[in-house]
């Protein structure tokens, strides 16, 4: 399975507050095995400390 990276993009907000956004992509074949296109995901902290947990949304 290919691997990602996650990138971060800091910007100033219209309160003046900065803010750090997190960005990462989704690898083709998950994304089309799963027909992710325009879905909704939930992430979530997976059983070990390094692991996250994606739920695919369908209402």
């Amino acid at each position: 399975m290919p691997r990602t990276t996650v990138t971060t993009t800091t910007y100033t907000g219209e309160d003046g507050h900065k803010r750090t956004q997190y960005r990462t992509t989704i690898p083709k074949q998950l994304a089309e095995t799963f027909d992710m296109e325009d879905t909704e995901l939930e992430w979530k902290m997976g059983g070990a400390s390094d692991k996250l947990e994606i739920q695919i949304i369908e209402e």
